[in-house]
């Protein structure tokens, strides 16, 4: 516990790699399951343990800050918009954000038990909607590949380390 607690205090906060193509990352304030409990994306440290759904506990390997373009949009997820506590408040994401569906979504709007999709496939102008964004700064939480993290009671995928350039490249 207390080796823990080291690497987390001498580990970077966040870099600001850029990513090599447009994908997961979360807005600033996204909720994530981690090991401790919920916490703010950018509270994440390498070396954290996070909950996945497909394989229990993910250690992060880095988390990146991701620059946005001034007034970048991002789609507006209502709270219960998905389901029940899907999500569990108001949400943005950024459209680029896969987001897992697993329930009638899926096999209606995809012929499939299971979905991976951008949010900005989920815009239907009513409900899930595209708003200008309000300049929060993004992050992308690399785990040893792309999984499924909790966030705001919505399954959203992570970043896997290809998806990150390395600073100075």
């Amino acid at each position: 516990m207390a080796r823990q607690a080291d690497e987390r205090a001498a580990a970077p906060r966040a870099s600001a790699a850029p990513l090599r193509r447009p994908g997961p990352a979360l807005l600033g304030g996204t909720r994530i399951l981690a090991a401790a409990g919920e916490c703010s994306v950018e509270a994440l440290r390498p070396g954290d343990r996070v909950v996945t759904r497909c394989r229990g506990m993910a250690v992060v390997r880095a988390v990146h800050r991701v620059r946005l373009a001034p007034g970048a949009a991002v789609v507006r997820i209502p709270a219960g918009a998905l389901g029940r506590g899907r999500p569990e408040r108001d949400v943005d994401l950024l459209p680029s954000q896969p987001v897992v569906l697993r329930d009638w979504r899926a096999r209606a709007l995809f012929g499939t038990a299971e979905a991976r999709v951008a949010a900005a496939r989920l815009v239907d102008g009513r409900v899930i909607r595209l708003a200008p964004g309000d300049g929060a700064a993004a992050f992308a939480v690399v785990l040893d590949v792309g999984l499924v993290l909790m966030g705001e009671g919505l399954e959203l995928v992570s970043a896997a380390p290809d998806a990150v350039s390395a600073p100075g490249r």
